[in-house]
């Protein structure tokens, strides 16, 4: 059998293999693909991760093959370097937007040819700014010598390129590199990700590095996602960046939109704030003296050099904004020899920054403060217009933009569920109290599994988190997430707030999917089972069951969250009474009238 499979054609040896590598870097016959990293909270492509190919007719067309001849060959920084210039090259030519993540090895890394201009040439000659890049190690082999990769890492980053940590979890030094390096990016190993829909103790594992991330300043990036469900999983969790063939495979040609098949899913995530609880950019904004577009820019320089507390000043024709100029730029023009004479009487509209951002009164701040840090050319020592239907209304002060970021991460941190992510009973009542004031109606809904404790206890805390899990997978794809509000108030308790008119087929909808969902958890030979009751007797109990009672409250007799409580519990009881799974709406739509 294995003589009918030989082939006609030698294998090739060492020295064919260094020679052909040799033809490969000295022809530039390396080809980049470019595979995408995409932001998933405001959904869109954070930039692309360059992986190379040789040619395809060559025995060295796939990586492993390539970089394992380099290695033998002791060529390795020669093929890197190689491959960061044709990687930037192509980059530029198909006008990619966002970042361009290269992989480097840590020896090459700390390499001081690495740390000479070498990339910032290739920059230069193809039209990308070092901000644009991101170096991407990839621990490969062990590396003891962190004082020296710390020192690269701080070089690189001085220079305005970014630094990511691959493969997280996976190689030699892990934490060790990660507490040192203080990396821009982490990149999660896709073996925590493989089956993380399916794993508790993989999901356990990314809590922890997503919380550490985010307690550094780190962006964490999910890589190597396969399937729709474990991508669902990851946003439920809330992890911000993913990448993965599910996603998009490496192409010559990469989309340079985010794919359809995505978004979908990224719509699924939970929404923690609702209307008047997302803040919106006209609560910083400021007043600020403003100059007419023609006056001279020689007017503007005695401005800035009176005040050195004036890093911008906005240009306004009449109420039109019309951009920013920044002093920086405008004092570095005027700091050439001969700039007095050439440009002092020009107009000042000439000099308006080309990074300038102007942006409508209602825009999120949340949404502003990702396009403002996320373009790696935008000066974030500008700050930004703030206009109302195309009129000019003042400016916004980017330091206000990131302290009220940082004040709702931590305040949505507080007040969410560390399991579901979901919020939690503040956010929930504030939700209640702000409908009631306004007087816009709602129905509440009190979801509850029936016997779960009993369930809890025989089967485990593990798979009791599974079906926790679950239940709020199946209620955030029940909702309208435009006008619905979902609070995880406890345990395996959930309160939905339902604006949308639909509401009572949502929940019949939930019910049903949640049978589904506990039988593809449980073994149908599982499905009974003896447990004891809260008063410590044995009995025996069969499929979990969901309960859910709906309050349709008026919302004129209604006057705080805790009238809305009181009637929903009431709800609830009735809704478990029959210890099947049930939708029960109460005909109560006001609260009762205590005596006194």
């Amino acid at each position: 059998m294995q003589a009918s499979m030989s082939t006609d054609y030698p294998l090739p040896t060492p020295m064919d293999l260094h020679k052909e590598l040799r033809r490969i870097i000295d022809a530039k016959l390396l080809n980049p693909v470019f595979q995408p990293i995409v932001a998933l909270a405001n959904p869109r492509i954070l930039g692309y991760e360059a992986l190379i190919r040789g040619p395809e007719n060559s025995p060295l067309h796939y990586p492993d093959a390539l970089f394992a001849t380099a290695r033998q060959s002791r060529l390795s920084a020669v093929l890197e370097f190689a491959c960061r210039e044709v990687s930037c090259v192509r980059f530029a030519e198909l006008c990619l937007p966002g970042k361009l993540f290269l992989n480097m090895s840590p020896i090459s890394f700390t390499d001081s040819q690495y740390r000479d201009g070498v990339t910032r040439e290739i920059l230069q000659r193809v039209g990308l700014s070092a901000e644009r890049i991101v170096f991407e190690l990839t621990e490969s082999q062990p590396l003891d010598e962190t004082e020296l990769l710390r020192a690269a890492s701080i070089h690189f980053q001085r220079q305005g390129f970014a630094i990511a940590l691959d493969d997280l979890g996976a190689g030699y030094s892990g934490l060790r590199v990660w507490s040192e390096l203080g990396p821009d990016y982490v990149k999660i190993d896709r073996h925590f990700i493989a089956g993380i829909d399916r794993d508790p103790v993989k999901r356990e594992f990314v809590r922890a590095m997503l919380d550490i991330a985010h307690r550094m300043g780190n962006k964490a990036i999910a890589e190597g996602i396969e399937t729709a469900e474990e991508l669902s999983t990851l946003i439920a969790m809330g992890v911000e960046y993913a990448q993965g063939y599910f996603i998009a495979r490496p192409q010559l040609q990469p989309p340079a939109e985010l794919p359809a098949h995505v978004l979908p899913l990224c719509r699924t995530r939970p929404s923690l704030h609702q209307d008047s609880f997302v803040r919106k950019v006209g609560e910083i904004l400021v007043d600020a003296q403003t100059v007419a577009p023609r006056v001279p820019a020689a007017e503007v320089v005695k401005l800035f050099r009176s005040d050195v507390r004036l890093a911008c000043v906005p240009i306004v024709d009449g109420d039109r904004p019309l951009g920013m100029v920044s002093r920086a730029e405008l004092l570095n023009v005027f700091a050439h020899r001969f700039a007095h004479e050439l440009y002092a009487a020009k107009p000042i509209r000439d000099f308006i920054s080309p990074l300038s951002v102007i942006v409508e009164i209602d825009t999120e701040l949340k949404a502003l403060g990702q396009i403002m840090t996320e373009d790696p050319q935008q000066n974030l020592s500008v700050d930004f217009i703030v206009c109302e239907q195309g009129r000019y209304r003042g400016v916004g002060k980017v330091r206000n933009l990131l302290r009220c970021i940082t004040e709702e991460k931590l305040r949505v941190a507080r007040h969410s569920n560390p399991l579901t992510q979901l919020p939690g009973n503040v956010p929930l009542y504030e939700w209640i109290d702000h409908l009631l004031i306004e007087q816009q109606p709602f129905v509440a809904a009190y979801c509850d599994i029936n016997h779960f404790k009993p369930f809890n206890d025989y089967f485990g805390y593990s798979l009791g988190d599974e079906v926790i899990l679950a239940m709020s997978r199946l209620l955030v794809s029940a909702i309208d997430q435009r006008q619905d509000f979902i609070g995880h108030v406890g345990g395996d308790d959930f309160v939905v707030v339902f604006r949308s008119s639909d509401w009572l087929m949502r929940c019949e909808q939930l019910m049903a999917a949640f049978t589904q969902v506990y039988c593809q958890l449980v073994p149908a030979d599982q499905q009974v089972y003896w447990s004891q009751d809260r008063q410590g007797r044995r009995q025996i109990y069969g499929p979990l069951t969901l309960a859910i009672g709906c309050v349709v409250p008026e919302v004129g007799s209604c006057k705080t969250h805790h009238q809305i409580a009181q009637l929903l519990a009431e709800a609830k009881h009735a809704a478990k009474r029959q210890e099947v799974s049930q939708v029960f709406v109460s005909r109560r739509r006001r609260p009762l009238i205590l005596p006194g």
